[in-house]
């Protein structure tokens, strides 16, 4: 037996549950979770998550059983032109996309998501999802102080209501976006969230700069 088998097991007898019953609360087939955590079936993240989740853990706790890597410390990334040589080494060692490929996707999720946050669904989401999934995550340095100063712009009375839609893209991508760098891969796995973040301040800046002078709209560079 596997150590994601054992460990599996060993929490369903603890927590007095079936595997029909694990299937029933992730929305997953016994079969698929049988298979995939025997080995014999590719480990999909995200059900790992449902999992672990329903097994009242960690995902990082069924990540590690399953032999997933993981990043013991945050990455260290310098600044200059070395930022980019050592952000596109390490999304090559994750099989990703380059630095300069994810930003233009982050950027075009965060376009989406202003458009989203004008709509009643997408603040509604925001109110009632924000503060459980920030819940779940501590310890994350400059990237939580980050996504806690742009709710609370987002959340002022007085926040103009363009630079509002670009906050709440910043809040609605950490939410919804399908993550380019996987949650499991702690605390690398935030590092997208974390762009977005530093993108959203860039694009208040710009935002700004051109209320404060409307000739500047053209010449704004994403």
């Amino acid at each position: 037996m596997g150590q994601l088998e054992e460990t599996v097991k060993s929490l369903l007898k603890l927590r007095s549950m079936s595997m029909r019953q694990l299937a029933a609360v992730t929305g997953i087939s016994v079969s698929t979770i049988s298979k995939m955590i025997a080995g014999k079936q590719r480990v999909n993240v995200d059900y790992l998550r449902r999992i672990a989740d329903a097994l009242g853990v960690s995902p990082i706790t069924l990540a590690e059983a399953a032999g997933l890597p993981m990043t013991p410390e945050p990455l260290a990334i310098p600044e200059g032109e070395a930022r980019q040589t050592a952000m596109n080494t390490f999304f090559e060692y994750l099989g990703l996309a380059h630095w300069d490929v994810l930003r233009e996707e982050i950027e075009r999720e965060l376009e989406k998501y202003e458009a989203y946050a004008q709509t009643d669904e997408g603040r509604q989401l925001i109110a009632e999802k924000y503060h459980v999934k920030r819940g779940q995550i501590q310890g994350i340095g400059d990237f939580l102080r980050d996504l806690d100063d742009i709710y609370d712009l987002f959340s002022h009375p007085e926040t103009p209501e363009d630079e509002r839609r670009i906050l709440a893209s910043g809040i609605l991508y950490f939410l919804l976006a399908t993550d380019a760098i996987p949650d499991y891969l702690f605390p690398a796995g935030y590092l997208d969230d974390a762009i977005a973040m530093q993108m959203v301040r860039e694009r208040l800046e710009r935002r700004r700069k051109e209320r404060e002078d409307p000739g500047t709209a053209g010449d704004a560079a994403f």
